[in-house]
Parts: structure tokens; sequence; C-alpha cells
């Protein structure tokens, strides 16, 4: 990783010594002149929000220890990022120090590769707690992140600041620069030695987080359960060493959430390989999070039942369906060819009376080469706030589903619930369901025929009182509904 520190003076810190993990699978051969930026895992996914933490100005808040680096120190940033207009703010805790010193908790002065700030990354520095000479040893640092925010939306600079804890969805948290070097080169055995860092995140389940790694990673994965059952999961570096904070995908990782979660748990660590005497390393960590949002959106007098969409002839067919509209004013159609960015290409007026409506709009693309685009609706009330739908793809290069209708609706918990869809050609989807939180509930794995397919619901007793919202995703397209389920 980056620049490359040796220790002469021991740094103090309280230890918490848990055993070392597991050693990971030797590195793969690597180059240090190699890099891919911008690759797959250091941006958000098409279809999800791009909001990016910064954690910068940390301050440290609360503990038993003199030097603010030990075992349940606690350090607070605010403004960690703005969703919705509402601030968000973070509290990271020191869980656990094992082989390791924490050399400093957050350095805002930090670079990348190319010598530009990275202040807004959570970068600590960690180091080996003793000289590193011809033994196998290997530690980490475990940190905790946490959510939250004022009740009022805006900070006050108070411990009001963090009163209330917030669950965030679509949580992508990114570790960068996991290299390394070849300890003096110095070989013990088949495998030689190195010394490099490794990054782990707490499993929650089976694939969550989801670990992502580009396809010319230098990485290799790495996965142990340690001595109170619980699993980590991640990558160990390579062992060529490279300049700065290295945002190269070569040694980069994602680690990509599913659910609604108050908090993430991940570990920044070492792997030293019997090799020449390399003292006490300090290495210069860097991460941050991003594409999340809330699992609640803001809000509105109207609720959107289902959004879909077909193309034909050049153009896409929009469908849409609500209820409660009350003091709401118009939707506005936005398209996108990338998922992120949006243009408004059209507006259609409320109805304003009865209860359930239904819109269409038809989008002409006859001046568009794009293959895949994105929609989703802006929906605005009277007051000119605004809540957005969930974003949909459609691609112009085959036979797309539509249609997707939802009998009962609502359902009664105990009784069955059917989706029907059409669909052009024989496909594979996947059906979901969603809890108001971003929980995953149900997921399915079902095959359609071309036409018009119904398809139950399995264990759909397990469902409580409540509103879900089923995802059918398949090739590459999703389309949504909402689910009412009462006593």
């Amino acid at each position: 990783m980056n620049k490359f520190y040796l220790m002469l003076i021991a740094i103090s810190a309280q230890l918490t010594v848990m055993g070392q993990p597991t050693q990971p699978p030797a590195p793969v051969a690597c180059n240090a002149t190699s890099c891919t930026t911008n690759s797959t895992i250091d941006v958000c996914p098409p279809i999800g929000s791009t909001v990016v933490s910064s954690h910068q100005g940390g301050v440290y808040n609360r503990s038993n220890n003199a030097d603010h680096l030990g075992v349940n120190a606690v350090w607070r940033y605010r403004n960690m990022a703005v969703v919705n207009n509402v601030t968000i703010n973070a509290e990271i805790t020191i869980d656990a120090i094992s082989n390791a010193t924490l050399d400093a908790f957050d350095d805002d002065a930090a670079v990348d590769q190319n010598n530009n700030s990275i202040a807004g990354f959570f970068a600590p520095r960690i180091g080996a707690d003793q000289t590193l000479n011809g033994t196998d040893r290997r530690g980490y640092v475990q940190f905790t992140m946490r959510f939250f925010r004022n009740s009022t939306g805006t900070n006050n600079n108070t411990d009001a600041d963090f009163a209330n804890s917030v669950s965030l969805v679509g949580i992508n948290y990114v570790h960068y620069d996991i290299d390394g070097n070849d300890a003096n080169n110095v070989t013990t055995g088949s495998a030689g030695s190195w010394f490099r860092e490794t990054g782990v995140a707490k499993r929650i389940s089976a694939a969550n987080p989801l670990v992502i790694a580009d396809a010319q990673t230098n990485l290799v994965s790495y996965t142990y359960t340690d001595p109170v059952a619980t699993t980590w999961t991640g990558f160990a570096g390579s062992a060529c060493e490279r300049d700065g904070v290295s945002r190269c995908s070569q040694v980069a990782s994602s680690f990509s959430y599913n659910g609604s979660l108050p908090a993430i748990t991940f570990r920044m660590g070492y792997d030293y390989n019997a090799g020449g005497n390399i003292g006490r390393p300090i290495r210069q960590y860097g991460s941050r999070i991003g594409c999340f949002n809330f699992p609640s959106p803001i809000t509105l007098p109207v609720k959107l039942l289902s959004f879909s969409g077909s193309y034909n002839n050049n153009k896409t067919l929009l469908n849409w369906e609500t209820e409660n509209e009350v003091n709401f004013d118009h939707y506005e159609i936005e398209r996108g060819g990338n998922g992120r960015d949006f243009i408004i290409v059209g507006s259609v007026p409320a109805q304003k009376n009865g209860n359930r409506k239904t819109y269409q709009y038809s989008d002409d693309l006859s001046a568009n080469n794009e293959n895949v685009l994105y929609y989703r609706l802006r929906m605005v009330d009277i007051d000119g706030k605004y809540s957005y739908s969930n974003v949909i793809m459609i691609r112009r290069d085959q036979t797309t589903m539509s249609g997707i209708l939802i009998s009962p609706n609502p359902a009664i918990s105990s009784g069955p619930v059917t989706i029907r869809l059409n669909t052009g050609s024989r496909r594979n989807v996947e059906i979901r369901v969603i809890d108001m939180t971003g929980k995953l509930i149900l997921k399915q794995q079902n095959q359609l025929s071309e036409g018009i397919n119904s398809i139950s619901i399995n264990n759909q007793n397990r469902l409580q009182p409540g509103v879900y919202t089923i995802q059918v995703t398949g090739e590459e397209e999703i389309l949504s509904s909402k689910l009412s389920v009462i006593h």
C-alpha cells in the first residue's frame, strides 16, 4: 500500500488479541505500473444513488484510553453525506486490535497515486505491533461505522446530531490500495516471502456483502471464520508496492451490501510471510462508502403502485399507476443512458380526481442511438417537494417484459398472491419481495414463456401486514410494483 513507513519507536495502543486470522492464499503475479481507474468497483451501480461519503475532520468523542487510538475509542464525523436534504453523520468505533498498532485514526493528509488529496476517505495508518523478521505474523484493526442524523435533518453541532440512528440501503464500501512488497525478497520456502495488506468485512449472511473485484485484479479472495464464529470475507493484497493510496482497480475491492443497515464492520490488516527483517512497517489505508440512500423516500401525497415500460418501433411506452393523489401537481419523465445522469424528456399533469389513476407516456427515440436506456419518474407536489420512483431499464435490442399486475392487492397474509406479466420471449427471471426498510424478505427463480405469464409467490405466509415492493428482474430489466398485505 502506498507509502511505506518504518517505525523506530513503538506506537502505544491498547491491544485485543483474538488470535491470528487464517493465512490467505499466496499472492498472484502483479505489475505495479498497470493501473485501471473508474472500473466497476469504483463507481455506483447503474440503478441506485450516487451519494459518496466524506470522512474528513474526525473528532475523538469518548472511550477509556489516553491516546484515543485504543479499543473502544469512538470518533465522530459530521456531514458524512447528504441524502434527500438530510445530513448523515457517522461514528466509527475501534472494536479490536490484534497483532497491530494504530498510528493515526484518520490521516486527512493522505493522497492517491496521482498525489491528489483523499481527505474525504477514511484513511487510518496501521502497522505491525513488533519487528517482523523471520516469523509469520498477521494482524488487523477492526472498525464499526454507524450512521446517525439529527431529528431536524440539519446539524446544530451538539450531541443531538448523533441522537437518532438511521439505516441506509445500497451501501457500497470500497477498500483501496491493498498492496504490499516482497519482504526484502528472502525466500523461506516454495511460497516465497511478502508483506501485504488485507481488507475484509463482517459477513451478515451468505453473499452479503457481495465482494467484488475488477477483472484485472491483483488481489486474492480471502475468507475466514474467527474463534467467536464470525465470518470475514474480502481480499488479501498483491506483493507489488504502489505510490499513495492507489485507486487502481488492480488493488481495490468493493463490498456491496443488501438490505437496510444501521452500521457496517470491517477489518484493515496485514499478512507477513516470513522474509527479511523489515522492522515495524506502518501502512496508509484508504476507504469510503457510497451509492446508499434512505430505506424510505420522502413522503409525498401520492402512492406509486407500479411503473413499467416497453420498447417498440423507436418508441418507449411508459405506464404507471397511482393512488391517493392529494395536493399533487405533476410527473416529470426522466431518461438517462447510464442509470445515474438523467434529463427531463416530458411532463404529465396529475389527474386530480378519483382514487386509482393510470398514466401513459410515449418517448420518441428516433433521434437517439443508445441501446440501453434508463427511466424514472420525478413526482412533484403543489409545494414543489418531490420524490423519485424506482429506475427501470429498457433495451432496444430485445423484446422486453411489461404489464406487471399483482392479484389480489391488497392481499391477505395467509392467502395466495399471483403476479401476471407479459414477455415477448422465453427468459429466466428472479422475483424479490422487499419490505419498506429495504430488507429482502422472499426470493425465487422462475422461467417465463412468451406471452402472458402467471406466477405464484412462494411462502407468501411469511409476509406480515404492511407494504412491500415486488421486483421482477430478467436479462438486465427490472419491473416493480407495490403489494399491500393485510390481516
